[in-house]
């Protein structure tokens, strides 16, 4: 157990002294909205109808010493399974005091910066259900961690740092009272942290970092450790906003398989994207993201993958329609293999 780990740990059992609880709240959300996308170029796809299949159900109360918490977990639709079955995931349990957040979390509460970039009219156009097959940073919230949380007002320029840690390898989501979880033979743990802060009003600067040590192989030192890392600047001025982003990905590479021809020694990511609302209800983006790999063996060739798409958001009384054109140059990162998306989706507040 790391010192991250232990400090996590007693925190968590700091906080768990007899409180009597207030009765909490239940409630249900989820999103009335429905996608019309269209798919070109080298790559196989369909013209395709989606519509908004999650519900979340959250639950919050207040202690008697004036320390809050609160709960949610998500009702998704199992993909290999058309839908046709229900999965419960994406869980967090969080107690929020005055010295901070204590969390613990399930497929959730992902601390990586390298999405903070986006001020897409629409939406982050490659966290969306296209496969254009961009390599990120890694995050905390494919994993079960235990995180920290410091107040928003405890550092100078409003600064909040968070800690995650994350004991095991394994993706399996464990009910309450689990225990000993199978271990990886690839990955033992992940550590990450994330630090924001605010220096001057319209400027925001966000940075991640992770790390992940190596599985349950005897004796095994890896070749490369796995190190993700991500740097964003966020600035707000008028009706313009504006994101830029530099992400740095290394990652595992096993001593039980080795580095070859084929194999990533890193990848570099550069995001910006630029957003103007032409008034209360319309607003309009572009974002270009481009993605660099660099490989074991020198004189393996690669190419660019390059994502460039211009978005369109229009909002009238509860209801949101919005339109999103994207290319994508070399998804995969194969040469040539070019595709275009359009996507059109109607959501409704409620």
């Amino acid at each position: 157990m790391n010192k991250l780990s232990k400090i996590i740990v007693s925190l968590m059992a700091s906080f768990a002294l007899s409180f009597s609880a207030f009765a909490g709240e239940l409630t249900v959300t989820g999103s009335a909205k429905a996608t019309y996308s269209t798919l070109s170029g080298d790559v196989t796809g369909d013209n395709t109808i989606g519509i908004a299949n999650e519900l979340k159900f959250a639950a919050s109360g207040e202690l008697d010493n004036g320390f809050t918490w609160d709960y949610f977990m998500e009702l998704d639709p199992d993909g290999t399974a058309e839908g046709g079955s229900a999965l419960n995931d994406d869980t967090s349990f969080a107690v929020t005091t005055p010295y901070g957040v204590v969390k613990a979390c399930a497929s959730e509460c992902g601390l990586g910066a390298h999405g903070a970039f986006s001020q897409n009219a629409y939406a982050w156009i490659t966290d969306t259900a296209y496969a254009e097959g961009k390599t990120e940073p890694v995050n905390i919230s494919s994993y079960s961690s235990m995180q920290y949380h410091t107040p928003a007002d405890l550092l100078p320029f409003s600064t909040v740092f968070k800690a995650a840690y994350a004991p095991s390898g394994s993706k399996v989501l464990q009910s309450a009272n689990k225990s000993n979880t199978a271990k990886s033979a690839t990955i033992s743990n992940t550590t990450q942290y994330r630090v924001t802060t605010v220096p001057m009003d319209g400027l925001e600067l966000n940075a991640s970092y992770s790390e992940q040590d190596g599985g349950d192989v005897s004796g095994a030192t890896d070749e490369q450790k796995s190190e993700s890392g991500t740097v964003v600047v966020e600035y707000a001025v008028g009706s313009f906003k504006i994101g830029a982003g530099k992400s740095w990905i290394a990652p595992q590479i096993a001593n039980v398989t080795g580095s070859g021809a084929t194999t990533v020694e890193h990848t570099k990511n550069t995001d910006i994207s630029l957003a103007f609302a032409v008034n209360d209800d319309l607003s309009v983006s572009y974002s270009q993201e481009k993605s660099d790999r660099s490989m074991t063996t020198s004189t393996t060739v690669t190419y660019e993958q390059k994502t460039k798409s211009l978005q369109a958001a229009y909002t009238m009384g509860g209801m949101t329609l919005a339109l999103a054109r994207t290319d994508y140059d070399n998804v995969a990162y194969a040469q040539d293999t070019n595709a275009t998306e359009n996507l059109f989706a109607v959501t409704m507040a409620f």
